[in-house]
């Protein structure tokens, strides 16, 4: 039974709004999956990095969706909108959104890299070894350029979406989530190209 005579309208809503972004997501996890297949190929010889991958997509996700729940709160609130533009509370949002990709980026590579040293040693297997600086470097690069692009598709999702009346909670948070799987995986692929072909790891042969 319906709470109230509006009810039926705001379920409708919100099917009408989500399903076409959410058949989006489908297709485009799928397209991230195939992705991230190619890069256990091509990459499965480096020890450990596959312990920092799952970290970096779950750290871009996490931030970027906090940072679109935000902007969606603001736009009811009525203190972030298209017409107001790159004001202080907008501002704020984003300098959070990147002071948390840069600290949580060390912790995760340093955790990474502690995880594949105790993997090594339990169990040691032929492959190239990442030493730390490897893993800053890649969890660095892959967020910062990430969260770039992710940042700004979050804010400009969520600003146009409130413009032309649609409610940003139910169009951005699915819409940077798929196209944040995407962006990550081709920003670590470019991380890794840039990191290895700098600083080439050594070969560890059991």
């Amino acid at each position: 039974m319906a709470v109230n005579g509006s009810s039926p309208k705001l379920i409708w809503r919100v099917y009408r709004e989500a399903m076409p972004v959410l058949l989006f997501t489908v297709l485009a996890e799928l397209f991230a999956g195939t992705l991230l297949l190619s890069l256990d190929v091509a990459y499965a010889s480096l020890i450990g990095l596959f312990i920092l991958i799952p970290g970096l997509m779950q750290l871009r996700g996490n931030i970027s969706t906090s940072l679109a729940q935000r902007l969606g709160s603001g736009t009811h609130l009525g203190t972030v909108s298209w017409e107001q533009g790159l004001n202080k509370p907008l501002r704020a949002n984003i300098k959070a959104a990147f002071y948390l990709v840069i600290i949580m980026s060390f912790c995760l590579a340093i955790g990474a890299w502690l995880v594949s040293q105790l993997i090594q040693i339990l169990a040691p297997r032929s492959g190239y070894l990442l030493n730390l600086h490897h893993f800053l470097i890649i969890a660095l690069i892959t967020a910062l350029l990430a969260s770039t692009v992710q940042v700004t598709i979050t804010v400009t999702v969520a600003l146009i979406a409130h413009a032309r009346g649609l409610d940003p909670d139910n169009i951005t948070i699915p819409i940077v989530a798929a196209i944040g799987d995407i962006i990550t995986i081709a920003c670590l692929l470019l991380a890794i190209t840039l990191t290895l072909s700098i600083f080439p790891p050594p070969l560890i042969q059991i």
